[in-house]
């Protein structure tokens, strides 16, 4: 036989034959489990998936500032959301908007998916879900910080800018992939844009929108409404796939009224539910309730009472109930207070 450095020809061919037969073996795997083989595949690391069992309430807390840092959220601690029995949290990062209609978020595009990669992971890995919400903030200048009482509607002149809507729109669809990626449970592409933008513009831009959402994100869009003055009627939720409520006694010239917010909340569900049937929404969910604004000045009591109402009269019509985790400096932490005794209660209850 002919050598070749001290092993033969037959010997080499062997080798070579069985090299191709595990490669075919392991190809054929991968094929049938439907994985993809790519170097970019193989190296990249895998992000957080959700947890595979089915909710039929949500039950869980919005947010507002948890994407920035965890500290301005009480809740945050994945501990403290299984103490009362949570499935979901909602939160999102926060775009300013300048006097010219310029957005600004203040994070690189891999800091921001970082920051995402990791709340996924530590609440995934708790069996938690996630809602992602996009946050607005209206400043004169990006150098201003939050005004007092939280985000407030844009000026007319900043909505009708020439390209304020492309831009924000852009920065949308990034989040949609990310939120494809992450497999996040509901995606919002703005935080209250019938507060934000007007009821018209709102409806107007949230058909807008919502292809461009589609295009990256397979999951379920939620309209995460203010409701306010009235606002909602007029709006087209066609497209969605959930409402999301948002509501709070508020404070008015005659201050909060827990009377006359039973009696809201119970008016609210029933508006929201015939605007589900009329534009063919599956599901409508409290997507943040509990004390702001004139509500602020309730007594403990009145607060706890205030969450009450909400379970009381949304048990068995709505999908979820996700109640404000006050920001620090917003009210006082919920942690210890009859308002999170009230809440773990429910959400037991339902």
């Amino acid at each position: 036989m002919f050598k070749v450095g001290g092993v033969s020809i037959i010997i080499c061919i062997i080798i070579i034959v069985s090299l191709f037969s595990v490669i075919f073996v392991i190809l054929n795997i991968f094929t049938k489990t439907g994985v993809e083989i790519s170097p970019e595949k193989i190296s990249e690391e895998a992000p957080p998936r959700p947890p595979k069992e089915s909710v039929s309430v949500y039950k869980g807390f919005w947010m507002p500032c948890l994407f920035m840092n965890d500290i301005c959220q009480p809740m945050a601690a994945v501990q403290d959301l299984k103490d009362v029995g949570a499935n979901i949290v909602a939160f999102g990062p926060t775009v300013k908007i300048n006097a010219e209609g310029e957005i600004n978020f203040g994070l690189s595009d891999e800091l921001l998916e970082k920051r995402l990669a990791e709340l996924a992971k530590r609440y995934y890995d708790a069996g938690i879900r996630i809602h992602l919400v996009v946050e607005t903030l209206y400043v004169k200048d990006f150098s201003d910080n939050i005004p007092a009482g939280g985000p407030t509607a844009f000026p007319a002149d900043v909505v009708s800018a020439t390209d304020f809507f492309e831009k924000y729109n852009s920065f949308v669809e990034k989040m949609a992939q990310l939120a494809e990626k992450y497999r996040v449970e509901f995606f919002s592409p703005m935080n209250e844009p019938d507060l934000k933008l007007g009821e018209k513009v709102a409806s107007d831009w949230g058909q807008e929108i919502l292809p461009r959402v589609k295009k990256y994100y397979s999951g379920k869009v939620l309209y995460k409404a203010a409701l306010a003055n009235g606002a909602g009627p007029n709006i087209n939720f066609a497209g969605y796939d959930a409402i999301g409520i948002d509501i709070s006694p508020g404070g008015g010239p005659e201050g909060p009224s827990l009377t006359r917010y039973s009696s809201d909340v119970e008016k609210t569900i029933d508006n929201v539910l015939n605007w589900a049937s009329r534009d063919g929404v599956s599901d409508v969910l409290f997507a943040e309730f509990g004390v702001w604004g004139g509500a602020l000045s309730l007594s403990e009591e009145e607060k706890a009472e205030v969450h009450k109402i909400i379970f009381e009269k949304g048990k068995g019509r709505v999908k979820g109930f996700i109640a404000l985790d006050p920001p620090m400096d917003l009210d006082r932490p919920l942690k210890g207070t009859k308002t999170l005794e009230e809440i773990k209660r429910g959400f037991g209850e339902i």
